[in-house]
């Protein structure tokens, strides 16, 4: 990799770093050029490894070389011109990820027009607000239900590509199980028959570096749906550059497994780094199949989240503490192997100078015992792990880097195009996300909020009020939190909103669910935790007034427990609302038809939200006065991080 040096600068009120740029994206009218490139140069290389769908696990892989891939591409775009989609109007895509997903993908873009990433998990309402506010005009989807939301959401409208079945709605089937041709994206093929060549030429080419490539939406600190607009000139220098930056494991003949959603802007900027670099991507929809299918596939470095991470090292442990070697309990040795990893990474990382001799002893036991076993998991192959979309244990790292993996961790968002600052080779350094990518500038604004520029910036809202409250000057108002080191390198210290990012990577907005359940007569407040955590819980916090009129109302022939009771009486602290770990102030409600109440709430307001909004976990919980005062604003709003340290004794360990 080459070194490439940031340039501090310290305007008054802010602290900044900028990195310049590795490549030039003059060099490419649209982020097609990379697959004509490619395909021109190295038409025989390997680029995809497919799996249908529904094969089992251990089913075959077939690889598709870079000239099949883009032929299918041009055969399915010239579809689209046929079915009456334009350079500039917009093309949705709803599914999990798979192939097909990124074939619809370039053949969209091939054709001059906006990709719509939707995810399936979301209501049919969402998505026929999302297809207004774009014009979606035609939208692909990969299961059944999918297909019907989209129908339900899209056959209405106006101005619709219908095809010949009628609807605006196709399905991304192409081989049916054996692998026959099936389905409509070779009807779409076939309906693009009499397209010539010159005519797709000229509608690849309509859509320049400034023109916008693709428009996905995310959550807003409102809840709604927010149109990121995304520019042909954006996805190329991420492309051109986080490749040029990361020559160490972007390389030809190098290979990844990709399973995070395709529907986030990250998964496609990394497979076409990949394209572009000449490494070969396959697509897992199914997250049960991520580690089967990398034994099969045995890539050269892996995209993950830390909960995947987290998951790998539990699996270790639950395997380890149930073997047992004579009188010897297999579980106590991974917990010293895990403890020298962890000493290990501190000395690849240069926090420590040398390992002590008792366990650089240990360390070959350890190896064939547990390391080697980790890395077959991930294919035996992987030298590098790429961490992020929510924050990463220090020590998490420094135990798969004394495991004898490289793990970067990075940081980006929809709005910067995904990877916006990420660890370099040689300079990983535990609890920061290291330095900006080339082409990028961070600040750290006035009440400490990150604050971005560069060409990897989004272009803007759909909504042009977000869009002004989005930029200060040039500069993207991140809404994290966060401080510079001395070297340049960012730390992540919080967020100036209440979005939810779980240690799985889902992002989580919780204002609707949360208002939902305070619709309930006892609830005061209710508060998503999930920051870190591989399953968000909420905690429901009751109004003391409002229970004992609603307890009064429903429950009339019911006795409250002596110490509920006692708590609506007066508020005061007792010894027996202590909870389980001796904490005072707050008692957690146990009380069956409380509970039950309550957890008709939940479901209610679970049906009102998107899939990955909805919680199965809640604790009720009465504070006392003096404690809720606390808890509370001036204006009466719930401090959330003040209640999760509160609470934090009650919450799973991350």
């Amino acid at each position: 990799m080459d070194s490439v040096s940031p340039v501090p600068t310290a305007p008054s009120a802010h602290r900044q770093v900028d990195m310049p740029a590795l490549a030039d994206a003059a060099g490419l009218r649209n982020i097609t050029d990379v697959l004509e490139r490619r395909a021109a140069e190295h038409p025989d290389v390997v680029a995809f490894q497919v799996r249908h769908p529904a094969a089992p696990l251990d089913g075959p892989w077939e690889p598709v070389a870079t000239g099949a891939f883009h032929a299918r591409v041009r055969a399915l775009a010239k579809g689209l011109i046929a079915l009456g989609i334009r350079p500039g109007e917009a093309v949705s895509i709803v599914s999990a990820t798979r192939y097909e997903w990124t074939l619809m993908d370039l053949a969209s873009l091939y054709a001059g027009a906006v990709v719509v990433p939707m995810f399936d998990s979301a209501p049919a309402s969402q998505m026929a607000a999302i297809a207004d506010v774009v014009g979606v005009r035609a939208a692909f989807a990969g299961s059944p239900a999918a297909a019907a939301t989209l129908r339900e959401a899209l056959d209405a409208r106006d101005g619709a590509a219908r095809g010949p079945h009628g609807s605006a709605v196709w399905t991304l089937d192409d081989a049916d199980a054996d692998g026959a041709p099936a389905g409509d994206l070779r009807a779409l093929e076939a309906l693009g028959a009499d397209v010539t060549d010159e005519a797709l030429e000229a509608a690849r080419t309509a859509r320049g570096l400034d023109d916008i490539a693709t428009i996905v939406f995310t959550s807003g600190t409102t809840g709604e749906p927010k149109g990121t607009r995304i520019l042909h000139r954006s996805f190329v220098h991420q492309v051109l550059n986080v490749a040029e930056a990361y020559r160490g494991f972007v390389h030809p003949g190098g290979s990844t497994v990709l399973f995070l959603p395709l529907a986030h802007v990250l998964s496609r900027a990394v497979q076409m780094i990949c394209l572009h670099g000449g490494m070969s991507v396959a697509h897992v929809g199914n997250p049960k199949a991520a580690v089967p299918s990398m034994g099969q596939i045995r890539p050269t470095f892996v995209m993950v989240v830390p909960g995947v991470l987290s998951k790998i090292v539990l699996g270790v442990e639950e395997k380890a503490r149930g073997t047992r070697v004579g009188p010897l309990s297999v579980g106590v040795l991974w917990e010293r192997a895990r403890a020298a990893a962890v000493a290990k990474g501190r000395v690849v990382l240069g926090e420590d100078p040398k390992l002590l001799v008792p366990v650089r002893a240990q360390l070959a036991l350890y190896e064939r015992l547990f390391y080697r076993r980790v890395r077959h998991l991930l294919g035996g192959r992987v030298t590098h792990l790429l961490c992020g979309a929510a924050k990463l244990d220090p020590d998490l790292l420094r135990l798969f880097t004394g495991m004898g993996l490289t793990v970067f961790e990075g940081y980006g968002l929809t709005e910067t195009t995904a990877p916006a600052v990420g660890h370099r080779e040689g300079d990983v350094v535990p609890g920061t996300v290291g330095l900006p990518l080339p082409g990028m500038s961070v600040r750290i604004a006035d009440g400490d909020e990150v604050q971005m520029r560069g060409p990897g910036v989004f272009a803007g809202y759909t909504d042009e009020e977000e869009t002004a409250a989005a930029f200060d000057g040039e500069w993207f108002r991140t809404g994290d939190l966060g401080r510079l080191d001395a070297d340049g390198r960012l730390t992540v210290t919080g967020r100036v909103k209440d979005v939810i990012v779980t240690a799985n990577g889902k992002t989580i907005n919780p204002a609707a669910w949360e208002r939902e359940v305070e619709l309930h007569p006892a609830v005061g407040h209710a508060v998503v935790i999930g920051d870190g955590l591989d399953h968000p819980t909420a905690m429901i916090l009751l109004d003391r007034e409002a229970l004992a009129g609603w307890a009064q109302r429903t429950l009339p022939d019911w006795s409250l427990p002596e110490p509920l009771a006692a708590r609506l009486k007066d508020g005061a602290g007792h010894g027996a609302e202590r909870m389980r770990d001796g904490a005072e102030r707050m008692l957690e409600v146990t009380e069956q038809r409380i509970r039950e109440s309550v957890a008709s709430a939940v479901e209610a307001a679970n049906a009102k939200v998107p899939a990955p909004e909805r919680l199965r976990s809640f604790t009720v919980l009465l504070p006392d006065r003096e404690e809720l005062t606390g808890l509370l604003t001036p204006t009466q709003k719930l401090k959330r991080t003040a209640l999760a340290e509160r609470i934090a004794h009650l919450l799973p360990k991350r």
